[in-house]
């Protein structure tokens, strides 16, 4: 391209349109760094690409001191060369995620895509084989992002076909090898996929035969949790991730040994793929009972309320869901897992009630039992304790 050639790369990528100044890295660097997003500068040009930030975000690449910083301006960069690219790839990700905060489902995942955009996401913690399920799977499907996807309530998803990030040295997290795509073989990515199907990985050294097995639909919830970012800014988090699991079917988890003897497999899945019906009820909080984004949790004061002549009701909270009995409250980006009396004292509590009154929600609920009263007051006692519950 030569040294005038790549001043700036122009690109889009998470549904945003980007900058990136690399006037500052040498011709050569430069050309790398145009080469390795390539995938997202043709992205830009997609007349039905998906569209939810227009506002240009602006980032400036450097190697070592990037000197005065602009207000608004994003900067990035390492002091090593062989880390820009990868310091480059983080500051993209974050910067998205940033502004994407209560637009979409953000998930820390991989996806991958068949011939007519049907995409399979696919959840697991840092480690947990995202990247190399990318390199493998991503020979014999498009590739929609190694990291991060974007995910709107109507399945539609933001591709984020950036470099995949490959582990170089395990013990140094910030030095990864960054190729284009298309150095790797993975297939092209689709301008507009859609949600199909979702699995969490389990890497199983001990695992004969590579399997897809449903799992609870709470349990699935929890598990993408800590893979989300900034869930409890939307209004429906937890009811989005709910139907998310379920889009493909049952709630379901890829068990394998090697992620390179699943293909045939993931795409048969993929193919047969049918929402499944709800099973669960949404319970969001409506008017003040809406948990503020930016609240702190306040620790309560266990042991100091005397529940003989107080009345509790539910602590303002972000979403919750109910399914076979349980309910699963988020407040902010904490979850709560509630069962048996403790889910039953929760969903009675709507409207502040006496530890009386919600004996008798209680056992309208699950049963008359000698020990109620005493079971009850323990649940409204711990809830109190864990702040799902509050004085009226």
């Amino acid at each position: 391209m030569g040294e005038a050639a790549v001043r700036a790369i122009d690109l889009a990528t998470m549904g945003c349109t980007w900058v990136l100044d690399v006037s500052a890295l040498d011709p050569d660097e430069a050309d790398a760094m145009a080469h390795r997003w390539q995938r997202c500068v043709d992205l830009l040009a997609a007349p039905d690409r998906l569209r939810l930030v227009d506002e240009p975000i602006r980032v400036r690449v450097h190697g070592g001191d990037p000197g005065a910083v602009a207000e608004g301006e994003l900067v990035t960069g390492a002091a090593e060369a062989d880390k820009i690219a990868y310091a480059l790839s983080r500051e993209v990700t974050r910067a998205g995620l940033m502004r994407l905060r209560g637009q979409a489902t953000l998930l820390h995942a991989a996806a991958l895509a068949d011939d007519e955009g049907r995409t399979v996401v696919l959840v697991a913690p840092s480690g947990g084989g995202k990247s190399t399920a990318t390199r493998e799977l991503g020979r014999h499907f498009g590739y929609v992002s190694d990291e991060s996807v974007v995910l709107l309530p109507d399945g539609r998803i933001a591709p984020h076909p950036k470099p995949p990030s490959l582990v170089i040295d395990p013990d140094d997290r910030f030095h990864k090898e960054e190729p284009a795509p298309d150095d790797l073989g993975l297939g092209p990515t689709p301008v507009a996929p859609r949600l199909a199907a979702l699995l969490t990985l389990a890497r199983d050294a001990t695992v004969t035969e590579p399997v897809i097995e449903e799992v609870g639909l709470v349990d699935q919830v929890l598990a993408l949790l800590p893979e989300t970012s900034s869930t409890w800014w939307l209004d429906d988090g937890l009811d989005r991730l709910a139907r998310a699991v379920t889009v493909g079917g049952p709630p379901a988890r890829l068990s394998y040994a090697e992620i390179d003897g699943c293909v045939d497999l993931v795409r048969q899945h993929l193919a047969s793929a049918v929402p499944a019906e709800p099973t669960w009820e949404h319970l969001p909080p409506t008017g003040g009972q809406r948990l503020a984004v930016d609240a702190e949790r306040v620790e309560p004061d266990e042991g100091s309320v005397d529940l003989s002549t107080v009345r509790v009701v539910r602590a303002p909270w972000s979403d919750a869901i109910a399914c076979d009995g349980e309910v699963l409250v988020l407040q902010g980006a904490r979850p709560l897992r509630l069962a048996g009396p403790g889910a039953a004292v929760w969903r009675c509590a709507d409207e502040p009630q006496s530890v009386e009154q919600l004996v008798h929600g209680v056992t309208a609920a699950l049963g008359e039992h000698p020990d109620a009263a005493s079971i009850v007051t323990s649940a409204v006692t711990q809830l109190l304790g864990h702040g799902v519950l509050a004085v009226a």
